[in-house]
Order: C-alpha cells, then sequence, then structure tokens
C-alpha cells in the first residue's frame, strides 16, 4: 500500500505542475527578451594592492628593519660536543 501512495502522490504533483500555465513576464523582468540590458561595469583588477595592503607592507617592512638579525644559540654548538650526537 505504501509503494501506490508515493506513486500516486508523485503522479498528483506532476500533473498539476503541467496544468497550470506559467505566468508571463513583464518587461521589467530580467528573463524577458524584450527586458533592457544591464549596464556594463568595467572589471577592477583584484589582485592589485589597495590602500590597506600597501599600508600594511610598510608596517611590515618598517617592523622587519627594527629587529635584529638572529645570533646562533650556543646550545647547537653545545649538542657537537656530546659524545652520541656527532654525525657523520
Amino acid at each position: 500500500m505504501n509503494r501506490y501512495s508515493i506513486r500516486l502522490v508523485a503522479f498528483g504533483l506532476l500533473t498539476s505542475c503541467v496544468t497550470v500555465p506559467p505566468l508571463p513576464l513583464t518587461a521589467d523582468h530580467p528573463a524577458s527578451p524584450s527586458a533592457p540590458q544591464p549596464a556594463v561595469h568595467p572589471l577592477r583588477n583584484a589582485l592589485a594592492a589597495d590602500d590597506l595592503t600597501k599600508k600594511t607592507r610598510e608596517i611590515l617592512a618598517q617592523a622587519g628593519e627594527q629587529q635584529p638579525a638572529p645570533t646562533p644559540l650556543p646550545e647547537q654548538h653545545q649538542m657537537d660536543q656530546m659524545p652520541g650526537m656527532k654525525m657523520p
């Protein structure tokens, strides 16, 4: 019985969709063939750096200049002196 009720519901939905005529499209509707063409806007370069990106790069460059160069850690030198840590 369940199998027949599913078929009946599907058949009812399909027949109701077929019998309803589609609504007419007005000239204001974008899908209408007589609708006016939209204005074409030129695409901007999305990969170009904007003002915020330029300012961030300047700040990061200044921060990089202010930091001293890292010095080698003494632990590396001490590990070479350990008997089991020498690499061939």
